[in-house]
C-alpha cells in the first residue's frame, strides 16, 4: 500500500513538473522581453534567468547561486514572504522563478529589487568539495575523492581535466549569475553575509527573526562545512594557483583578488 502511494505520488509529481515546464516555455518570450526592457537587450545571462526566485509580497527577487548561502537566504526570504518555515528543498520548489510568474507579474518586473550573493572562489570550491563528496551519489558519479587535503588536490586536478562544468555547486559563479553585478540592487558578499543582508532588509523595513543568518537554519541543517576556516589545511601554493587559473573569470568579475587569502600567507 505504502509503495503504491509512493509510486502514485511520484507520477503526480512528474506530471506537475511537466505541466510547470510547459507553462514556463509558453511564458518565456514575454518574460525575456520584460527583462530586456528593464536591463537592455543582450545584457542578461539568459541561461541563468531561471535562477531568479521571486517574492512578490516583499518586492524582492533573489538570484540563487549554489554554495553562496543560497539555501539560508531562500529560507529567510520565504519566511518573511509567507510567515512559514520549511525544509530547503521544498521551499526552493515552492518559490516561483522568473518563468513561473504570470504575465501580469512579469510586466511588473520594475518593482522588484534584485539581490545576489558572491563568494571568494577559494572557499567556495573547497566548500563544494567538503559538502558534496560526503554523499555516495556524488562519489559514484564524479569520483571517490577522500575528504582530506590530498583528496581535495585530486579533486582540483579532476576539475582541470574537464570536471569543472560537471556540477553547478563548483562551476563558475558567473555562469549562475543572471545580470552584471552593477545591475543588482544589492550584492551581498558571503564573507560579510549577515551584516550585508540584515542591513539591506532593514532598509526595506523588514524585521527578521532573531538570530537570522547567525548559523545553520533548521530547514537546512548539516550543510555547513567550515570551509573558510579550513583553507590553510587544504590548500598548498600549487592548489591555490590552480584555483586562480580555473576560476579566473570569477575572480575578475566578482572583485576578489587572486592572491592567497590571509590565512594562507
Amino acid at each position: 500500500m505504502g509503495d503504491t502511494a509512493n509510486i502514485t505520488g511520484g507520477r503526480k509529481s512528474t506530471l506537475a513538473r511537466l505541466r510547470r515546464n510547459l507553462v514556463n516555455i509558453a511564458g518565456a518570450p514575454h518574460a525575456l522581453a520584460m527583462v530586456e526592457r528593464r536591463y537592455g537587450k543582450g545584457v542578461a545571462n539568459r541561461a541563468a534567468l531561471r535562477r531568479l526566485a521571486f517574492f512578490p509580497k516583499l518586492g524582492l527577487a533573489f538570484n540563487r547561486v549554489k554554495k553562496n548561502a543560497n539555501s539560508a537566504l531562500i529560507l529567510l526570504l520565504f519566511e518573511l514572504e509567507t510567515g512559514r518555515t520549511g525544509q530547503a528543498h521544498a521551499v526552493k520548489d515552492e518559490t516561483p522563478n522568473l518563468f513561473d510568474l504570470t504575465r501580469a507579474q512579469v510586466s511588473e518586473l520594475d518593482r522588484y529589487a534584485v539581490l545576489v550573493t558572491v563568494r571568494n572562489p577559494y572557499s567556495r570550491v573547497l566548500s563544494a568539495f567538503l559538502d558534496k563528496f560526503r554523499f555516495e551519489r556524488y562519489r559514484k558519479k564524479h569520483g571517490d575523492f577522500a575528504l582530506t587535503p590530498e583528496g581535495f588536490g585530486a579533486f582540483l586536478t579532476w576539475l582541470d581535466r574537464g570536471g569543472l562544468m560537471r556540477d553547478p555547486h563548483w562551476d563558475l559563479q558567473t555562469k549562475l549569475i543572471a545580470l552584471p553585478l552593477d545591475r543588482y540592487d544589492a550584492v551581498f558578499r558571503f564573507e560579510s553575509l549577515r551584516t550585508d543582508a540584515l542591513a539591506f532588509l532593514a532598509s526595506r523595513g523588514l524585521v527578521v527573526p532573531e538570530g537570522a543568518l547567525a548559523g545553520e537554519h533548521k530547514g537546512d541543517a548539516g550543510k555547513e562545512t567550515g570551509a573558510s576556516s579550513r583553507m590553510a589545511a587544504f590548500y598548498t601554493p600549487e592548489r591555490a594557483e590552480l584555483v586562480a587559473r580555473l576560476y579566473a573569470a570569477d575572480f575578475a568579475a566578482l572583485g576578489y583578488p587572486t592572491s592567497f587569502p590571509a590565512e594562507l600567507a
